[in-house]
């Protein structure tokens, strides 16, 4: 018997994308056995236009955040396969039956995740550097060779890799019911817990370009304030988390501890808040990365001087739309 297919897509005032979207997942050449959406909230019609699609699962909730959201879409779930979508975002025709094939051929594997394309708010394509080096054929990823990447500033001479949208993320059921429940805080990262949940057990990576990822105003811009808390509260709750840590050797947990240093150094440097707490975290950066055989990025000597520099700060937005990635979530794309 084949495995149940779910798509869950979590939804805050995107009315105006989620026809392409959903458009999208309804017309697969392999359909989906369910799709579920969570409207965390929407005031722009959503509730109206869902009517559309009667197929759907709609369920309209308070605002919640999409972790929370997120995580009630999972629990009324029912398929073998979890796949996530977010509400600006639409699928290419064939992405779930190539990315379905995946696990059928492999059925130890923990998910599959894939490149896109990438569209501004009204559809038109984007231009991006495109990266020659990236594996033309299907590979599969593990949690231990990427240890060295998602750095907000490039190792020299890293030696791990990732590739792939983590967005695109399809994971198996029991592979991420160990890393429930969520925090709130995560927001917008829960794509992130979904990568980390599929990596410990082998993740394909398909090199086609299977779903269009939308950059528009709401969720652009590199660095964003929200989006670098949420990446923080997603890798802490993922290092305490009994579960996740005893999949990390010891260099692996201590390369995780030094990414959210990293982070917390450049989230002070950008706000102005906890300036001391964000120039030590800097400081402390380049010893563990020093101590694990790595050396720092130059930019990351500066972290913590620009942490207590009076330069000019950027303010936090706290959007509570549901956009997010285990490498950063997608705001910073």
């Amino acid at each position: 018997m084949s495995e149940r297919v779910s798509v869950l897509i979590c939804t805050y005032n995107y009315a105006c994308y989620l026809p392409q979207c959903l458009t999208s997942v309804v017309t697969q050449t392999r359909p989906a056995d369910e799709v579920i959406v969570i409207d965390d909230g929407s005031t722009d019609g959503t509730p109206e236009l869902m009517k559309q699609f009667r197929d759907v699962r709609y369920i309209h909730q308070e605002n919640t955040g999409k972790a929370t959201a997120f995580e009630r879409a999972v629990a009324l779930s029912t398929g073998d396969i979890i796949c996530h979508l977010d509400a600006d975002d639409y699928w290419e025709p064939r992405k779930l039956d190539q990315v379905i094939h995946c696990f059928s051929v492999n059925p130890k594997l923990g998910g599959a995740l894939h490149e896109v394309h990438y569209v501004n708010g009204s559809g038109s394509d984007l231009e991006f550097a495109w990266n020659s080096n990236l594996p033309q054929e299907p590979v599969v990823l593990t949690l231990d060779e990427s240890e060295d990447v998602s750095f907000l500033y490039a190792l020299p001479r890293s030696r791990g890799r990732f590739f792939g949208v983590p967005n695109t993320s399809s994971v198996r059921r029991e592979v991420l019911q160990d890393l429930l429940p969520l925090p709130h805080e995560v927001g917008g990262a829960v794509d992130g817990v979904l990568v980390a949940a599929a990596l410990r057990h082998g993740m394909a990576y398909l090199p086609d370009r299977l779903a269009a990822c939308r950059i528009h105003g709401s969720n652009a811009g590199f660095g964003n304030v929200d989006s670098t808390e949420q990446t923080i509260a997603m890798w802490e709750f993922l290092l305490g988390n009994r579960n996740f840590r005893r999949f990390l050797s010891l260099r692996h947990a201590r390369m995780l501890r030094a990414k959210i240093l990293e982070r917390k150094a450049y989230l002070a440097s950008r706000t102005g808040r906890s300036k001391i707490a964000g120039a030590w975290a800097g400081i402390r950066l380049p010893w563990i990365l020093a101590a694990n055989g790595y050396r720092c990025n130059w930019k990351h000597l500066a972290l913590p001087a620009a942490c207590l520099l009076p330069l000019r700060r950027a303010a936090s937005k706290h959007n509570t739309g549901n956009n997010g990635s285990f490498l950063e979530p997608r705001h910073a794309a």
